[in-house]
């Protein structure tokens, strides 16, 4: 009798230790399905949106600014709908017809996982990567292929910023118009004395105040801008490609057009814009750049400059931004 009692007692437990068992490994397999829907909700929200390309590396080795500046306005876009869009801008086939070459491949994708994505309809390795968007291809580099690693961030990375035009008082002066001022017959040749030299911003702000226009003779204009830091954006606008996030140092020069830009990291004023270019004298007040319409000098007397600057914010709303230079 105490046998059978026992016997009873051994088949309850094991019972019982199969029925947790199974409930256990049932509260294991809902709580790794549960992880498995939280990641794909967190990359796919970390994915969806636009973005732009910021650094582009061949062979291990930083593409060029002159490469860059077609490269550097390639796109992606991932749509809630797991479809995509990745669109490269490149060189044409000559300097007249500069970005006109567009390769643009779409397709659909699936999220599998935390950082995981599968991508549909594309030639080149894409992958997920922290807060980048990593796409692999093979370039020939004369009888050499090469690695080409294009690294994308999304457009509302905070390392962008904000418009340059809107959050600084840098003046932009690259951006040329097709006015050479040559209906101009005001004889400006005594305005031009009274202007020939060296002119200092009035402002108590550390870079700022470093800033200074300098009229030469032969219509001259020499326009210095300093800023105390740099971002993404001022990178981005002089073709200029570096890793993701940024480094810690950072020193190049660039020349674009008629302005000289230098990038130090290690410098009082880590960003410093040199331009050169022609002054016409409108009449006894007014002083304008040649062929750059949105900047306008106006001489309120020998020793005092009033700067104009005309843009249009993102909003599209006209602004004005008004500086005063004092003669040395």
């Amino acid at each position: 009798m105490i046998h059978i009692k026992t016997h009873k007692s051994i088949l309850y437990i094991l019972f019982s230790l199969i029925l947790f068992s199974c409930d256990s490994d049932n509260d294991s397999n809902s709580e790794n399905n549960e992880q498995v829907s939280q990641d794909i909700t967190v990359t796919k929200e970390k994915l969806v949106g636009d973005w732009i390309l910021v650094s582009s590396i061949i062979g291990n080795e930083t593409v060029s600014p002159s490469e860059f500046e077609c490269l550097k306005n390639s796109t992606a876009t991932f749509n809630q709908d797991d479809t995509y869009e990745v669109t490269f801008l490149k060189l044409g086939s000559n300097s007249t017809t500069l970005c006109s070459r567009t390769v643009t491949q779409s397709g659909t994708y699936t999220v599998v996982g935390l950082n995981s994505v599968t991508f549909f309809n594309f030639d080149s390795e894409i992958e997920l990567i922290d807060d980048t968007l990593q796409i692999t291809s093979k370039v020939t580099n004369g009888n050499e292929q090469q690695d080409q690693i294009d690294i994308f961030i999304r457009s509302d990375n905070s390392e962008l910023g904000e418009n340059q035009e809107e959050e600084t008082d840098n003046v932009e002066t690259d951006n040329q118009t097709d006015d050479n001022n040559d209906d101009n017959t005001f004889d400006g040749a005594e305005v031009i004395r009274n202007i020939l030299g060296k002119w200092q911003i009035d402002s108590d702000k550390d870079c700022l105040q470093k800033n200074t226009i300098e009229f030469k003779s032969q219509s001259v204009f020499e326009f210095i801008q300093h800023k105390e830091t740099f971002n993404r954006r001022d990178l981005l606008d002089y073709n200029v490609s570096v890793s993701y996030p940024l480094p810690e140092s950072i020193n190049a020069t660039i020349i674009k057009g008629n302005s000289t830009v230098v990038f130090d990291t290690s410098a009082e004023c880590q960003f410093i814009k040199t331009s050169t270019l022609e002054y016409v004298v409108k009449d006894e007040k007014t002083i304008v750049l040649k062929n750059i319409s949105g900047v306008k000098l106006l001489l309120e007397d020998n020793n005092t400059i009033k700067l104009m600057y005309t843009f249009t914010d993102s909003n599209t709303n006209e602004q004005v931004r008004e500086f005063v230079y004092r003669k040395l």
